[in-house]
């Protein structure tokens, strides 16, 4: 019993010591948290003295967060008319792209990766159109191995560091020579826009967990808490119309289809804590299911495949999209930030955005991962069903 409560505490509190050591060590920062967290969750889970008996505790936990995290995170998923304005074009560009590539993918790759190659392929598009929370509820939902999960999502931070890497150094200037590219104004706008990206940045590098400190930032954990025990309630509701077996699929999709609803509601809107606190879940969730990962167990041959299949997805569906975009008369500028939303993520859009020296992209861009983001998990799951 002791172990345990000791266990939880050490996966609870030590994504908090990686948050402050990556805001204090830049060279920290630019790992990145959950890199990190998996590194110390694969030791953490292989060391034998502290992981008897404990392997039923982490499968608890981890189930738990998926369910927890994902509304919270969604809750900040709102989206206006004004939001999806001159972005659908674009979408599409990048939303086909990805998913052409995951099926020439796996008519490439499918067959080395092993049985669970239609799992992958799922996990893969659930990441690449809206991130690890995504790949996460795709793994709970397919009931995919933790060792598994963890090989692909350090696969994918590699690649997707690799290619962020390649649009600073040249692909920007490479895509705007390819693709028609607006004006931006004159050279007062340019360094006004780039002024006003970079306060978005600083901004986003603030600590978001500094409200916890005050009544107010609890108050409104409360109320999140309470918003998400109505999603995940109404989603359990849900799987009372289906036959057992589809529990998992309906629990899962439920709870993003309720969430997605609760964001554009008032209440929720003012919800400004709960995308953090979600994310906070999900490095925990990160730390643990790493720690249920036997190294003994990795299938190298097998890995090296998975490794090539999202190296391909993430790197054919830029090409693709900067193919499709050229037909779709899409601006350079919007393609760069869709693409970066989609693969990395909406919060690396600001910096793509600052590099472009474009701030005009940068709202419909973060709009197109957050658009991609509520639908990871439904095309993931689609496409799972189509290769099995």
């Amino acid at each position: 019993m002791v172990s345990k409560i000791i266990l939880v505490l050490i996966f609870c509190l030590t994504p908090a010591l990686i948050l402050r050591l990556c805001n204090k060590v830049p060279f920290l920062g630019k790992i990145g948290p959950i890199l990190i967290l998996y590194i110390l969750g694969v030791i953490i889970g292989n060391l034998p003295w502290i992981n008897e008996g404990n392997y039923g505790l982490k499968e608890t936990l981890t189930n738990a967060l998926i369910p927890v995290a994902l509304p919270m995170m969604l809750f900040a998923c709102a989206l206006t008319r004004d939001s999806l304005k001159g972005i659908f074009r674009s979408l599409i560009a990048g939303l086909v792209a990805i998913i052409t590539s995951i099926f020439l993918g796996y008519w490439l790759f499918g067959r080395h990766v092993g049985t669970q190659a239609p799992e992958i392929a799922a996990l893969i598009t659930g990441c690449e159109t809206g991130g690890t929370i995504n790949m996460a509820s795709l793994q709970l939902l397919l009931n995919v191995p933790s060792e598994t999960f963890v090989m692909l999502n350090s696969y994918d931070m590699l690649v997707c560091f690799l290619y962020f890497v390649f649009l600073l150094s040249f692909g920007i200037r490479l895509f705007r020579k390819f693709l028609k590219n607006k004006s931006h104004g004159d050279d007062a706008a340019k360094a006004g826009a780039k002024v006003e990206v970079n306060e978005q940045i600083i901004e986003g590098n603030k600590n978001p967990y500094a409200a916890l400190k005050t009544a107010k930032g609890w108050g409104q954990v409360w109320r999140i808490l309470v918003a998400v025990i109505i999603c995940v309630g109404l989603a359990f509701l849900l799987t009372k119309l289906f036959p057992k077996g589809w529990f998992m699929p309906i629990f899962i999709l439920g709870i993003s289809t309720f969430a997605l609803i609760a964001a554009n509601t008032k209440p929720v809107k003012k919800l400004t804590l709960s995308y953090d606190l979600g994310l906070y879940l999900i490095y925990i969730f990160s730390i643990t299911i790493a720690s249920m990962a036997d190294v003994t167990k990795l299938n190298i041959r097998e890995g090296l495949y998975a490794f090539l299949f999202l190296f391909f997805v993430i790197f054919v569906s830029l090409l693709l999209q900067v193919i499709l975009s050229k037909l779709l008369k899409v601006d350079a500028d919007m393609m760069i930030a869709t693409s970066v939303s989609l693969i990395n993520s909406p919060p690396f859009v600001p910096i793509v955005v600052s590099a472009m020296n474009n701030k005009k992209v940068l709202v419909p861009g973060i709009t197109v991962g957050i658009i991609g983001f509520a639908l990871g998990n439904y095309l993931g799951f689609f496409i799972y069903n189509l290769l099995i």
